[in-house]
C-alpha cells in the first residue's frame, strides 16, 4: 500500500467566487439592485455555481428567456420584463455566471459555460422549448445557445443590441464608462463588491460570447424548431450605438437573410432602458413574440 496521502477530492459542484448574495443587505449595490426585484425569485444549485432566476407573467403565458449582457444583470430588464409579463408572457430572467446574484466559477467564460448554464436552467425549470431575447453579450450567448440546442427553441430569438462577431476587445477599453449608467452605477458597485467580477469580466472580453460566434449566426437560416417550423429572427438595434455599432446588426443580417431588422432611431446601448427608447424596443419584443 502506498504511503502517500490519498488526493484531496475535488471541490463540488466547482470553485467559485461569491455573488451578491453573499454581500449585506445594507450594501448600496443591494439598494440599486434589491434581490427581490422581481417576483418569484429563487436560486438553483448548478455544477459551475448556484444561479439566482426570476419567473414572471402568467404560467401559462408564451414562454420567454431574457439574457443580459457583460456586465450588468438583470436589472438591464426592470422596464421591459414587466412590460412582456403583462401581455401574457411567462418571463424567465436569470443572472449570467460572475454578474449580479449568480457565483463567478474560477474558469474560463466562454459561449459554452454560459449557454450550459442556461440548458441546465430550463431543464431544471422543465421548460421544453422557449424563445430567447438577448441583449449585448446575451445576444451572443441567444446566438450560441439557439445554434447548439435547436430541439429547445420555442421557434423566436430576439437579438437587441448584439454581440458575437465583434473584433479583438480589450477591457481596460472600457473601465471608466459605463453604457448603463442609468441604473445606478450598477457596474461599478458589482466591482467594488463582487470579487470575481473583474476576474470573469476580463475572460468575457478575451473568451466570452462578444466575438467568435460566426459559426452560430450562419446556423441560424437553418434552424428548425421540434415540429419543424423554421427559426424566426429579429434584430433590434439603436443607430446610434457606441458600444456594439451598429455595423454589427448588419453583420449578423448578412448572415441571415430572413432576418426582421428593427433600427431605433438615435438610439445608443441603453436602449433597453432610456425613456423614448425602452418603449420601442418593448414594442418591438412583443409584436414579434405574440
Amino acid at each position: 500500500m502506498s504511503s502517500e496521502s490519498a488526493p484531496e477530492p475535488a471541490p463540488f459542484p466547482f470553485p467559485v467566487y461569491p455573488s451578491l448574495e453573499a454581500v449585506p443587505k445594507s450594501a448600496a449595490i443591494r439598494q440599486v439592485y434589491p434581490e427581490d426585484l422581481y417576483p418569484n425569485g429563487n436560486y438553483v444549485q448548478l455544477p459551475y455555481g448556484r444561479t439566482r432566476y426570476w419567473l414572471l407573467g402568467p404560467e401559462d403565458g408564451i414562454k420567454v428567456v431574457l439574457i443580459h449582457g457583460i456586465s450588468t444583470p438583470s436589472i438591464t430588464w426592470k422596464l421591459i420584463a414587466p412590460y412582456l409579463a403583462e401581455r401574457r408572457c411567462r418571463i424567465l430572467l436569470y443572472d449570467l455566471y460572475g454578474k449580479g446574484y449568480s457565483e463567478a466559477p474560477k474558469t474560463v467564460y466562454n459561449a459554452n459555460l454560459f449557454i450550459t448554464q442556461l440548458a441546465l436552467l430550463l431543464q431544471y425549470l422543465r421548460w421544453d422549448t422557449t424563445h430567447l431575447v438577448g441583449f449585448s453579450m446575451g445576444g451572443g450567448v441567444a446566438a450560441a445557445f439557439a445554434a447548439t440546442f435547436p430541439h429547445l427553441l420555442a421557434g423566436k430569438v430576439i437579438l437587441t443590441a448584439s454581440a458575437g462577431m465583434m473584433g479583438q476587445l480589450r477591457v481596460t477599453n472600457r473601465d471608466n464608462t459605463d453604457p448603463l449608467a442609468i441604473l445606478g452605477g450598477i457596474r461599478k458597485l458589482q466591482a467594488e463588491s463582487l470579487p470575481g467580477y473583474k476576474t470573469s469580466m476580463e475572460s468575457c472580453f478575451k473568451d466570452g460570447p462578444l466575438r467568435g460566434l460566426e459559426w452560430a449566426f450562419t446556423k441560424l437560416p437553418d434552424l428548425r424548431t421540434t415540429s419543424g417550423e423554421p427559426v424566426q429572427v429579429e434584430l433590434i438595434h439603436g443607430t446610434a450605438e457606441e458600444v456594439v455599432p451598429y455595423s454589427e446588426c448588419l453583420k449578423i443580417k448578412e448572415r441571415v437573410p430572413a432576418a426582421k431588422v428593427v433600427p431605433i432611431e438615435g438610439a445608443n446601448h441603453d436602449c433597453v432602458v432610456r425613456d423614448g427608447h425602452w418603449q420601442q424596443v418593448a414594442q418591438a419584443i412583443g409584436d414579434f413574440l405574440i
